[in-house]
């Protein structure tokens, strides 16, 4: 009896950290862009200092909103985050969510050696970066 067995896929988990309203729609195309297809699972995730408000924004719930309906319509899992440190809730979600693409807009000047972008690429050497300029 011959067997018909396929080995399955295995899911790849992308992450699209956003920081703003006017960012998200391009970043989490790219997301959508690099999952290909319906294998990939996409975690669009905004994380802020617990000192701040999320969207930085004197309408943040319609900011809120707006993120929500983008992830939605991409078929993605919304995170809000509050953190003391946003790089290690970023690290953190990664790992416990066991990311293989994070999906980034270029943060400050490309030519700083300690931004978090490249922080985060020390931290989780096992990630692929995609850095959308």
């Amino acid at each position: 009896m011959i067997s018909e067995y396929e080995p399955s896929k295995r899911q790849t988990n992308i992450m699209v950290c956003v920081a703003n309203q006017e960012s998200c729609d391009r970043l989490i195309a790219r997301g959508v862009e690099r999952g290909g297809d319906e294998e990939a699972q996409l975690h669009v995730v905004h994380c802020v200092h617990t000192s701040r408000n999320f969207m930085g924004s004197p309408f943040e719930g319609d900011a809120i909103e707006y993120l929500f309906t983008a992830a939605q319509l991409a078929g993605a899992e919304l995170t809000l985050l509050r953190a003391p440190d946003v790089e290690d809730a970023l690290v953190d979600y990664a790992q416990k969510h066991a990311i293989a693409i994070m999906i980034l807009g270029m943060s400050g000047p490309a030519a700083d050696p300690d931004n978090i972008i490249t922080r985060l690429q020390r931290r989780l050497p096992e990630i692929e970066f995609d850095i959308v300029g």
